[in-house]
């Protein structure tokens, strides 16, 4: 989402100059009031007179955003995007799933959009623990095409990191 905004800030008896970032996960306030809290506690949103007003778990956020609060009330009460958003998945736009998937969020993303064959694909999508997992996925996706989602474990716990996908991406051509 991305949304971002300075604004004169009340929140938890507190008020204060802040920047605003709506994400697709959290809103976060720097500056000189802070907080992070995940889009699953914050409440309704409202925007009157130029201020947005958020019920929240810590309590009402209020922000003097002026003409941009009613755009603001409008993307907190938005739900976020879910994974099959983000990958792009439609009833016309399915993915070739190459591999096992054990991710289970990504595996309830792809199911009910999961392609017969290349023909009926719009991507191709394959989990990729680690580079062998890679070079066997771009073998047979390669020839196809077609967009290519690699998704890999987030963090320095990933044996594949996101980086090292770039890479070989790139290195693939």
């Amino acid at each position: 989402m991305g949304r971002e905004a300075e604004a004169e800030v009340r929140f938890r008896g507190q008020s204060g100059r802040a920047m605003l970032l709506l994400e697709s996960d959290r809103l976060i306030l720097r500056g000189g009031l802070r907080a992070r809290l995940a889009r699953g506690e914050l409440g309704a949103a409202t925007a009157q007179d130029g201020v947005l007003r958020i019920e929240t778990v810590e309590g009402v956020l209020e922000a003097a955003l002026g003409p941009a609060a009613e755009a603001w009330a409008k993307a907190v009460a938005k739900p976020p995007p879910g994974l099959a958003d983000k990958l792009g998945l439609r009833s016309d736009r399915r993915a070739l799933v190459i591999g096992a998937v054990g991710g289970l969020d990504l595996a309830e993303a792809l199911a009910p959009f999961r392609a017969a064959g290349p023909g009926d694909a719009a991507m191709v999508v394959a989990e990729l623990p680690d580079s062998a997992a890679f070079a066997a996925a771009w073998a047979e996706a390669g020839p196809l095409a077609l967009p290519f989602w690699g998704v890999t474990r987030k963090g320095k716990a990933s044996a594949f990191a996101e980086a090292e996908l770039r890479a070989a991406l790139r290195a693939a051509g």
